[in-house]
């Protein structure tokens, strides 16, 4: 690819990873924002590609798009009134979070700016090499660290369906004899 088409793509591909990303935390609507999501991480997987880190693509895809984004609409389904237009769907403390989020950006900008970067010339291995090395690093190296994610995830998983179930009123239920019993 030259270096002109690789400009070109990635002004394109940021643009399709900052654009939604922005509307992720701006929308007022939970499941907009949610949905917003998807051209997000496509981006990412994009930038995996560009990188020829082929993957990194196929995980960016079928795990975060397929099945991370499918659990959070999952999620956010089941939260209650969040399609309600009368219950408040912005946040209290959103000024902080811009506050401390620009705080955030120009810290990395300062720290970005300040490290001499130095071209890289070699370019990646076949897609073959680069997955076998990635799974030798991650049955040797970084077991510990991989395991310790998956089981934050878990944890994370679980608590939010205790959450969910214990927002929810008890359903009333109607005895054989025709009695109410229950919420």
């Amino acid at each position: 690819m030259t270096a002109h088409l690789g400009t070109i793509a990635f002004v394109s591909l940021t643009a399709l990873t900052i654009l939604p990303a922005i509307m992720v935390v701006s929308t007022r609507n939970l499941v907009h924002a949610g949905f917003w999501m998807l051209p997000c991480l496509i981006g990412v997987a994009g930038f995996y590609a560009l990188l020829e880190a082929h993957f990194f693509v196929v995980v960016q895809i079928l795990i975060y798009i397929g099945a991370i984004l499918v659990l959070i609409m999952f999620a956010l389904m089941l939260t209650r009134d969040v399609m309600d237009p009368k219950e408040r769907q912005t946040n209290a403390m959103g000024v902080w979070a811009g506050v401390i989020c620009g705080l955030g950006l120009l810290a990395s900008a300062h720290m970005l700016f300040r490290h001499p970067w130095v071209g890289v010339t070699s370019h990646p291995g076949d897609a073959h090499a680069q997955t076998v090395a990635l799974g030798k690093a991650l049955v040797t190296r970084y077991a510990l660290p991989f395991e310790a994610a998956s089981v934050l995830l878990l944890a994370a998983l679980i608590a939010a369906i205790v959450i969910a179930k214990s927002m929810r009123p008890p359903a009333a239920s109607v005895g054989c004899d025709g009695e109410v019993s229950g919420g």
